[in-house]
């Protein structure tokens, strides 16, 4: 079965939780803990999803990207365990940028795969459709990391909490549905 159609198991559902609240956590857990303890804590976390992830036998690229992450981490947390705790956002966005560019150059591309798995076969048309929506994903990803980056060297951590548990959210959810409006009007265009 795809990886995409799999079943969400209580423990990819608790993970999936963690990952989403990480800015808040390490807020909390910065308030009650040195650094070192709350990265230390963040390295548990991402080694039990990369053994996680092994046992599931995860895409390789995909490991491969949790791996990268993991290694940065740890090498960042011997540098400045702040600025270690607070790159996960970062590494992540910079991982997705890099996943659906590598998708660019080993056709077909992210977005094109979704669209054959919800529509089937696609036109000519359609495929430069996915091949630009995946660049524009990109590009939100690489500006994502950006501010994240930002945030984790000169903002505070309230301002980063907000921007990396809140804000990249909802622009996350404002790109997703001005794709979903765009994608309609094109198909509406198609048709007339």
């Amino acid at each position: 079965m795809p990886s995409w159609r799999r079943k969400l198991r209580p423990l990819d559902l608790l993970f999936v939780l963690i990952s989403l609240s990480y800015p808040f956590v390490v807020y909390f857990g910065l308030v009650h803990f040195p650094p070192l303890t709350v990265g230390l804590a963040l390295v548990v976390f991402l080694v039990l999803r990369l053994l996680l992830q092994r046992q599931r036998r995860a895409q390789r690229s995909e490991f491969g990207i949790y791996v990268a992450v993991v290694m940065a981490i740890v090498l960042l947390l011997g540098v400045n365990e702040l600025l270690a705790i607070k790159a996960y956002p970062v590494l992540i966005s910079l991982s997705f940028a890099f996943l659906f560019g590598y998708s660019l150059l080993n056709p077909p591309p992210i977005i094109e795969r979704f669209a054959r798995m919800m529509e089937g076969e696609l036109d000519e048309q359609a495929i430069r459709y996915t091949r630009n929506v995946t660049v524009a994903w990109v590009v939100f990803f690489l500006l994502n990391a950006a501010v994240s980056l930002w945030t984790a060297l000169y903002a505070d951590l309230e301002a980063w909490t907000l921007y990396n548990g809140f804000i990249s959210y909802i622009l996350i959810g404002l790109m997703f549905g001005g794709e979903f409006l765009l994608r309609q009007f094109v198909k509406r265009k198609k048709v007339s």
